[in-house]
């Protein structure tokens, strides 16, 4: 036998009589321990391999490849933009005014159980939707669906009505 060809056997009975006599040593890379006879082969195996990372294996690709599926699953991921915008967490501001409306609720029920009238309250201020979009022209809000829509046909109007005012804060 040749020092890199051991027969398993002859591997097992010097592991054996090394782990006795404490003649194991640790990989540097992968942390395993082998005879230090061994060690030097495995360790410039394992170099190599922790360089690469495999890569997954996805079976149903796999599955896929050579039949129509393939040619589906390419135009629809084509088909799909991959640049999606985050989406904008503000479920804080959305809690703000959920709170400020019952509040306002809690009010108006307080002025009608002593008998007073609604119309003595002081106006509302309206709520935004912090997800709706401002058009640059017009400057009413949509949804972001219907800003996409809206913006392009809103900046080739010629007879635009008037701005509405703009609100105070």
């Amino acid at each position: 036998d040749s020092g890199d060809h051991l027969s398993a056997e002859v591997l097992y009975m010097q592991a054996a009589s090394a782990g006795e006599q404490g003649e194991l040593g640790q990989c540097s890379f992968c942390g395993r321990k082998f005879l230090c006879t061994r060690l030097e082969k495995h360790t410039s195996i394992c170099s190599k391999s922790q360089g690469s990372k495999r890569k997954v294996f996805d079976s149903s690709k796999a599955r896929a490849r050579g039949t129509e599926l393939e040619q589906y699953q390419q135009w629809k991921s084509s088909e799909r933009p991959q640049n999606k915008p985050p989406i904008r967490n503000n479920w804080r501001q959305k809690h703000e005014v959920f709170i400020q409306t019952l509040r306002q609720a809690r009010q108006v029920q307080q002025v009608l159980s002593k008998g007073g009238k609604v119309s003595d309250l002081p106006l509302l201020p309206p709520i935004e939707n912090p997800d709706y979009i401002a058009c640059p022209y017009c400057r009413r809000r949509f949804a972001p669906q219907a800003a996409e829509r809206h913006i392009p046909k809103c900046k080739t109007i010629k007879n635009r009505p008037s701005r509405p005012p703009q609100r105070r804060r």
